[in-house]
């Protein structure tokens, strides 16, 4: 798709994006979700010899917002995957763009269109098995995706770019999220067990052990899932 032009005066592209959802037992800071997705997606990098469909760019709690008071700076942390903070960025645009200042500067990917959204559910405390969310609101669908996405050119979406007739930089997935929330509701995810800073990385110069899954104890199954959209979209600074 690289080089197609659609009238928009840039080039589009075809960009798929993962959001881990977590239920977590009780507020985590900013730092601790962004860690915890990071342990994760060095798992499922590992699993996968290097590359996993499984990688996700952004994380958010269906049950508690961030804690501290930084809540609204994390560039891959949502403040809380709810109905009412429905509109999330994807691409790789930073997650809260109002308060971080990407509002109405820096290269941000806009949304043209909707190709699919889906979701899973992991099904053990391991990670290592998973099952399809079927659709059961209708707002999960990407006819309807598509539409509210054409609505939010009105100016009705609170991202930053406000003014009636831009395009926005965040998709509406709160269908999905939610339905993703009613199926992985068994025990909860422990992501507060660890402080920020007794978090290992992995590849660290010290060479100490990584932080790793069974490091947060005991994972609940079915508390962890995955929503997944594909869409096209514009480069645009």
């Amino acid at each position: 798709m690289a080089g197609m032009d659609l009238g928009y005066g840039s080039q589009v592209q075809i960009v798929r994006t993962n959001y881990l959802t977590v239920l977590t037992d009780a507020p985590a800071t900013v730092q601790q979700m962004a860690n915890y997705l990071e342990m994760y997606n060095n798992l499922m990098t590992s699993r996968g010899r290097g590359y996993s469909n499984l990688v996700c760019d952004y994380i958010g709690s269906h049950a508690h917002a961030p804690s501290d008071a930084a809540a609204g700076t994390g560039a891959n942390v949502l403040p809380l995957i709810t109905t009412a903070s429905a509109n999330v960025p994807f691409g790789g645009n930073h997650a809260n763009p109002k308060t971080s200042g990407f509002g109405g500067g820096g290269t941000q990917l806009k949304p043209l269109a909707v190709l699919s959204v889906t979701g899973i559910e992991f099904t053990n405390n391991t990670l290592t098995a998973a099952a399809y969310v079927p659709v059961v609101l209708a707002d999960n669908i990407t006819a309807q995706v598509n539409a509210e996405l054409l609505i939010d050119n009105l100016g009705a979406v609170a991202d930053g770019d406000v003014s009636t007739g831009m395009l926005p930089h965040t998709l509406n997935l709160d269908g999905m999220f939610d339905d993703v929330a009613a199926a992985a509701a068994t025990g909860t995810v422990l992501v507060s067990s660890i402080a920020a800073d007794a978090f290992v990385s992995a590849g660290n110069a010290a060479g100490t052990t990584a932080t790793s899954l069974s490091d947060y104890g005991t994972l609940g199954a079915a508390a962890v899932g995955i929503v997944s959209v594909v869409c096209l979209a514009r480069v645009a600074a």
